[in-house]
């Protein structure tokens, strides 16, 4: 067995220069080909491959399961859910179980094997690279087993699911332990990340944990998160600098400074874009213009001299859908902190 791995992470990441990929392009391109090419006819070496004995979470199905504590009245989604394995099994637990997966083909085998076996409360669900395609406050429970690391887009992957848990919902996390050092060798190549830099990827999407348990496992964890209230009651955002550092290196995120021209040309954030309250105060009921100057796929952090500005346009564009997060830190403050100033022309 493995030594308990839940020590509280450290606020400051390292994150290797190969993972800090702009997120308006996939982290691992290719890794879902396999799934996406998949036809009938490969159906039976999936089978033979996700539900045997010797894969991890095969034979501690039982476990992750109960320690899923499912309900009777619960919706849940198995996201990335291949075969049907967690499906068949979560089925007699709750009322409804949708299985989410990239590829009809899965889906359909997963209908066709549910309804075999006399089970009538699974519904299938095809998604895409970015999205799960659940609708907003859908499910109490998402489960992603062995997937996350297949996300290309874990930002818009998990705030779709994020929108989709109600506010109590739960999010389930089982995920291959990438170790530098101890992994094996098709796990160090085949994932791009450790739990570390999965878990804070999670959270800067609106989680928080809650539970982790990997002393059933050998090479795979488990954790539970639930949805996290990031904005505080003057309406900044509870992210730490840091947080702000890692979600503009990977790419999740853009940095927008809110003040006035003449205040930008006195000296501005390298990584900031400029864009006005005064001009986003003009087009703030009008989502085509403002899709023209903010992106609606990332975080958007705003900040602006003291925090006012910034606060007052989160509230603003929080109205039109964006994940706006004001930082109460100043510009001079942020430079302080570490944020790049512009050098002069």
């Amino acid at each position: 067995m493995k030594m308990p791995f839940c020590t509280a992470m450290l606020f400051t990441l390292f994150i290797p220069s190969s993972f800090l990929v702009a997120q308006q392009e996939s982290v691992r391109p290719d890794i879902n080909k396999s799934f996406n090419d998949a036809t009938e006819q490969d159906l039976p070496k999936f089978v033979e491959r996700f539900e045997k004995e010797g894969r991890e979470v095969y034979d501690h199905r039982d476990e992750i399961i109960a320690k899923c504590e499912l309900r009777p009245a619960m919706t849940v989604a198995d996201i990335g859910a291949g075969t049907g394995l967690f499906t068949r099994l979560i089925a007699p637990k709750v009322a409804e179980v949708i299985a989410v997966d990239i590829n009809q083909e899965f889906l359909d085998h997963i209908k066709t094997t549910a309804e075999a076996d006399g089970i009538k409360n699974v519904r299938t669900l095809l998604c895409d690279q970015n999205t799960t395609n659940l609708k907003p406050n859908s499910i109490d429970v998402a489960f992603i087993c062995d997937t996350y690391h297949h996300f290309e887009f874990p930002y818009r992957t998990m705030r779709s699911v994020r929108n989709a848990l109600k506010p109590d919902g739960v999010l389930v996390l089982v995920e291959f332990d990438r170790i530098e050092g101890k992994s094996s060798e098709w796990m160090l190549n085949h994932m791009r990340a450790g739990r570390e830099t999965f878990t804070k990827e999670i959270e800067i999407a609106g989680f928080e944990e809650t539970m982790c348990e990997d002393e059933m496992f050998e090479t795979s964890y488990m954790k539970k998160f639930r949805k996290a209230e990031q904005i505080t009651e003057k309406g900044h955002t509870t992210d730490s600098l840091d947080d702000v550092k890692f979600a503009l290196a990977n790419g999740s995120a853009v940095l927008i400074d809110v003040r006035e021209q003449s205040e930008w040309d006195e000296g501005h954030l390298s990584d900031a874009k400029l864009v006005p309250m005064s001009e986003l105060n003009k087009i703030a009921d009008e989502k085509a213009a403002l899709l023209k100057k903010l992106p609606a796929d990332q975080i958007v952090y705003t900040h602006c001299r003291r925090g006012g500005r910034a606060a007052k346009v989160g509230n603003m564009l929080r109205k039109q859908g964006y994940d706006v997060r004001a930082i109460s830190s100043g510009f001079e403050d942020l430079v302080k902190e570490g944020f790049e100033k512009a050098e002069d022309k």
